[in-house]
């Protein structure tokens, strides 16, 4: 990279050595735990460059594949919510979206993946340990999602997404605080496996008032109902019908079916 630029540390390499076969060998560990072949791996470097440690071009950290990563992220994300939830309103969307790319879903993604251990910062970053902080891996994740849509298209940006955020499936916290499990998200992903298709959900009852009603869901594959539940509103009804398909499949025992109605459900 040439001299430093002012203001900058040289960098700790950690995930790269300067030359030689040490940077491959380290590349290669993290392409394969992303499940991708670069075609141009300088796009898969730059992505693990730190600004902290920028040489003369100050276009050579991973801030461009970040801002570039960000925009893509949200994309696929979207597009992927779209699809797989089609009974969800625009504001259940934005917020599944919002805890899908969240610094905390982008930090513990790229923490399973190990990206800490393949970044370039800055002796002064690495020596306070922030090659690790929620900020850095979420930015990383960010950059090296750019390089993928880069060097392999938006599918393949796509799929990356999906198998490390799993966008739709996270769990939500009732009023109580208590951690609520995601019954349509189980039943959707056991569906996609085995059926190759999504369930629907429909509204085949409504009762009471308007400031107090109660919703009857059923949930159907190819046509026919596998399951039926209720709640004080359609999200909670359809996470009802989705844990009853769920305990007659055996899939779960059957106090999660009451437990479903009862309680606060997350989509």
């Amino acid at each position: 990279m040439g001299g430093l630029k002012p203001g900058r540390d040289a960098c700790d390499e950690r995930g790269h050595a300067a030359d030689g076969a040490g940077s491959e060998d380290k590349t290669a560990r993290l392409e394969k735990l992303l499940d991708i072949h670069f075609k141009d791996l300088r796009l898969l470097v730059q992505a693990l460059t730190h600004s902290s440690c920028e040489g003369v071009d100050p276009l050579a950290s991973n801030e461009r594949l970040e801002f570039l990563g960000d925009a893509v992220l949200k994309l696929v994300t979207a597009w992927h919510l779209y699809v797989t939830h089609p009974g969800a309103s625009e504001g259940e969307l934005s917020d599944m979206l919002g805890r899908a790319v969240s610094e905390r879903s982008l930090s513990e993604a790229a923490d399973r993946l190990g990206i800490a251990d393949f970044l370039r910062v800055g002796r002064s970053l690495e020596a306070t340990g922030g090659r690790r902080l929620p900020s850095v891996l979420a930015d990383a994740f960010e950059a090296v999602l750019g390089a993928v849509f880069l060097d392999q298209g938006l599918e393949a940006a796509r799929r990356l997404v999906v198998r490390e955020l799993r966008p739709g499936s996270e769990p939500d916290r009732g009023a109580n605080g208590r951690e609520t499990r995601n019954y349509k998200a189980i039943l959707q992903e056991f569906f996609q496996k085995r059926e190759k298709s999504i369930p629907e959900y429909e509204v085949v009852r409504e009762e009471g008032p308007d400031h107090d009603k109660t919703f009857t869901v059923e949930v159907r594959l190819g046509g026919g109902p596998v399951g039926r539940g209720s709640g004080k509103t359609k999200k909670m009804a359809e996470q009802a019908a989705a844990a009853d398909a769920l305990v007659r499949m055996g899939m779960l025992p059957a106090a999660e079916n009451a437990r479903a109605e009862g309680g606060e459900a997350c989509d």
